[in-house]
């Protein structure tokens, strides 16, 4: 039943978030971010998202803060007299990012600036032209057929204005001294798109109050959510030397309530930390894609950047690009699968999990220890059984990690943290 409540709730802040539009600046990007936090608190009002910004025209590495996008309308009359693309009916009308414009112009001089999808006709596509000013309209290819010589009046009620990039961020600190982080990233700066735009947030802002009800964190998580590309850059450029000396392991999490699927796109050396766990983890899923660095798309591609080089990888159900929704008006909230929205919290939940139970252990005794001199050990009167921790016990070398453990066992790593706190407990195994 809980998991059922929290599934609602979940699809509860999507449909809220679902009609603002958003871009990588403005009010639109500020109001979402305002529920995102409004959200978390429900789940424990001392819980606040640190705002912040960074001014128009400021200097990020080989990139500038854009200024600031505002529209509040957009349309086109034809020459019948009839209203279309119209961004009151739907924000993916607009260019994002269009310049403001108002004149009659003709057919021809429209269509250089109407962008449709003829594999797609019923889909109103998702363009933009956030860093060469233009302006254009998106369009079905059904309307589009339909359009024919003549003057058309155009009408986007837009300006770019000295303004500021918004993002946030929270740390969820360690219940132990200690200077190590686990990365959570997402991105909230797409108009009207369910699955790539809102899956990862909605993700993202119910694991932060997962993460905050854990009793005990041996890391320190940071969670960051701002607009796609320029945020991430605008982040790291911010708090390059803490990042490459703290985090451990992070996610970009995109793309997660479609799909019956998981998507990993492993950092570019593969080995790290969170390759490990999350394969780990998502090997046993029935459909699992393990991919490459060289399929990135995401804020990925800035946390692994040569310069950077964070162990940071991206988690997705069906992979951007992969699913023919993308980017289109046909990717809305019919489109999102409320249990898939949840099993993706749930997994990513197990995700955490194994970060805090995995380190590697030797056993303190020379031979098996005499369990029931502990009270630990207790033998089945039927069958010749073992409890997981004396196989545990035999197993810590030195040489293993918990999840190498657990891969023997044939079980995940975190289902073995009782059995690592009693033997912890006793003194029959030492960290190293």
């Amino acid at each position: 039943m809980q998991d059922l409540l929290l599934q609602d709730k979940m699809f509860s802040l999507m449909e809220e978030l679902f009609p603002i539009c958003r871009s990588i600046t403005g009010q639109g990007l500020r109001d979402s971010l305002s529920i995102l936090n409004k959200y978390i608190k429900t789940f424990d009002n001392n819980l606040d998202l640190n705002m912040h910004s960074t001014l128009s025209g400021t200097q990020v590495y080989d990139w500038t803060i854009p200024d600031e996008w505002e529209i509040n309308d957009a349309y086109i009359i034809t020459p019948d007299g009839n209203k279309i693309c119209d961004f009151k009916k739907s924000n993916l009308y607009v260019l994002n990012y269009s310049i403001g414009i108002d004149k009659d112009v003709s057919f021809n001089e429209l269509k250089e600036h109407l962008f449709t999808r003829q594999d797609l006709p019923k889909a109103i596509p998702y363009n933009t032209s956030y860093y060469k000013r233009n302006w254009g309209f998106n369009i079905d290819y059904n309307t589009f057929k339909t359009l024919k010589d003549g003057i058309y009046h155009v009408h986007i009620d837009a300006k770019h204005k000295k303004g500021e990039l918004n993002y946030a961020d929270i740390i969820i600190p360690a219940t132990i001294d200690t200077k190590e982080e686990i990365l959570f990233s997402t991105y909230l700066c797409h108009p009207s798109l369910a699955d790539n735009e809102l899956s990862g947030p909605v993700v993202f802002a119910t694991l932060i109050a997962y993460v905050n009800s854990l009793k005990t964190r041996k890391y320190n998580y940071r969670f960051y959510v701002g607009p796609e590309t320029i945020g991430a850059i605008n982040y790291i450029h911010k708090n390059l030397d803490g990042l490459k000396e703290n985090v451990k392991a992070g996610l970009v999490l995109t793309c997660l309530g479609y799909g019956r699927e998981f998507t990993l796109i492993k950092t570019p050396h593969e080995n790290t930390l969170i390759d490990k766990v999350a394969q780990h983890i998502l090997k046993s899923k029935p459909i699992f894609f393990n991919y490459d660095f060289t399929q990135n798309g995401s804020d990925e591609r800035q946390y692994c950047s040569p310069l950077v080089d964070l162990p940071v990888a991206c988690l997705t159900r069906i992979k951007f690009g992969y699913y023919k929704e993308y980017h289109t008006s046909l990717d809305n909230l019919s489109h999102i699968e409320k249990d898939v929205l949840y099993d993706s919290y749930s997994t990513i939940c197990r995700i955490v999990d194994t970060l805090e139970v995995n380190d590697t252990y030797i056993s303190t005794k020379v031979c098996e220890p005499m369990f029931s001199k502990y009270g630990i050990y207790k033998k089945n009167d039927t069958t010749f059984w073992r409890p997981y921790h004396v196989f545990l016990n035999a197993l810590c070398t030195g040489k293993l990690d918990i999840m190498d453990i657990a891969d023997k066992l044939h079980i995940k790593a975190y289902e073995l943290k009782d059995s690592v706190e009693l033997l912890k407990e006793h003194g029959l195994i030492k960290k190293i």
